[in-house]
């Protein structure tokens, strides 16, 4: 068995090396190459053939790294799954593959790779984007930003997802149309509508609402005005905003707000968070019930913990508000924040938006962003966010309910 994975270990080097010469060491003369792609089935042989096929792939990424993961051998055979990030086609993308090894007089005879889809990815390993990039680098990684999650890391409690490079759906299956989420969509003019009806009747089969998320990455460009005609309401917008530099944070705080963050080993500030998220985006005790062992595990867990932090202010010793820091694909993304009504006005926001960038800053990060929506949107322009683009949110239920969709988007 060692002997089997020894040489799986050598395959994974030669195809991250791209070089032939590595190849010929660990693929038998006559060895065949079976890809099982989305797209259709290649079969390839002998050697040279099958080296070809593997140089040429590789050698069309401009950037690719390659991750591998779990390896299984046993005798004559083994397994391993591994993962191919590169840029294709002006997006940044990732291959989750699975190869299927025969081995035979200790050399690799017979390679079923198995080759899903790619998808849009965000996670570049190590990457922290520079405080120097151009307005344009700026939009490409708020366009990637929404594809940070790995489900190989984590899947959420209540899980329904399903997506690509062409947009995705998915959510906790929840009724309120803040817990699913539309997005991301790539669509010719010609199928849109057809595309559109799909995806409400897939919603109004489930008597659960959704929010559709139009950015300017989306097609075709008239979307919105379709989504309209289809009886989707206007919830609001969201501007992409960014800050570059985070060195010089002049922003005012309020010395009597005490910001704490949450790690998930005492439950009271979590229902705390609850209770605002309550009463900030109209979610019910059921709703928020039916997502806090998701929000426990997440922040209990020592990988989320290195590159997601939440935090909890307090004012007069009374909890009014939260908000998340993502620190993923190059930038730390401020998300998921609310603030209690009663309490506007009196710097609470500013202070949680200090805190979210002094913790960044920290962690080495360069490149602050967020979506801002129209309460948070007048603050951090004036601590040095610009915005560099613009989406729209829309909201859809099985029996519509304009002051519900509203929510999605505080006023």
């Amino acid at each position: 068995m060692s002997n089997t994975k020894q040489l799986v270990q050598e395959f994974m080097t030669a195809l991250g090396s791209n070089e032939a010469a590595r190849y010929e060491t660990v693929l038998s003369d006559e060895v065949g190459l079976r890809l099982h792609r989305w797209d259709g089935h290649e079969v390839y042989r002998p050697r040279k053939r099958v080296m070809a096929r593997l140089l040429d792939e590789w050698a069309s990424w401009p950037d690719p790294t390659l991750e591998s993961f779990d390896v299984i051998a046993q005798d004559a055979r083994a397994a391993v799954e591994f993962r191919i990030q590169a840029t294709e086609n002006d997006r940044y993308v990732e291959h989750n593959r699975s190869a299927f090894l025969t081995i035979k007089d200790d050399k690799i005879h017979i390679i079923d790779l198995y080759c899903p889809e790619p998808v849009p990815s965000a996670r570049r390993k190590g990457y922290i984007a520079p405080a120097t990039l151009t307005a344009e680098e700026v939009r490409r990684l708020f366009e990637s930003m929404m594809h940070s999650g790995d489900s190989r890391e984590w899947i959420r409690p209540n899980a329904n997802w399903r997506g690509g490079l062409r947009g995705g759906q998915g959510g906790s299956g929840d009724a309120h149309p803040g817990a699913n989420f539309v997005g991301g969509k790539r669509w010719t003019a010609e199928e849109a509508d057809r595309k559109i009806e799909e995806t409400i009747a897939y919603h109004r089969e489930r008597n659960i609402g959704f929010q559709w998320w139009v950015s300017p990455f989306d097609t075709p460009t008239d979307l919105r005005e379709r989504l309209e005609r289809h009886g989707l309401v206007l919830a609001g917008d969201a501007a992409m905003m960014a800050r570059l530099g985070l060195d010089h944070l002049d922003i005012p705080i309020n010395p009597d707000v005490q910001v704490e963050l949450v790690d998930g080993t005492d439950e009271a500030p979590i229902d705390a968070i609850g209770q605002i998220t309550k009463v900030c985006f109209n979610w019910t005790d059921e709703q928020i019930a039916d997502h806090r062992p998701g929000m426990i595990e997440r922040l209990r867990d020592p990988k989320f913990q290195e590159k997601e932090a939440s935090f909890l202010a307090r004012l007069d010793g009374q909890p009014v508000a939260y908000g998340r820091l993502i620190l993923e694909g190059g930038l730390a993304y401020l998300g998921g924040s609310g603030v209690m009504p009663n309490v506007r006005g009196r710097r609470v926001y500013a202070t949680m938006l200090r805190r979210r960038l002094e913790e960044a800053r920290a962690r080495g990060y360069h490149l602050a962003a967020i979506n801002a929506e129209p309460l948070s949107r007048p603050i951090v322009e004036k601590y040095g966010f610009k915005e560099y683009a613009r989406s729209y949110i829309y909201g859809w239920m099985p029996v519509i309910d304009v002051a519900v969709i509203k929510s999605l988007v505080p006023q």
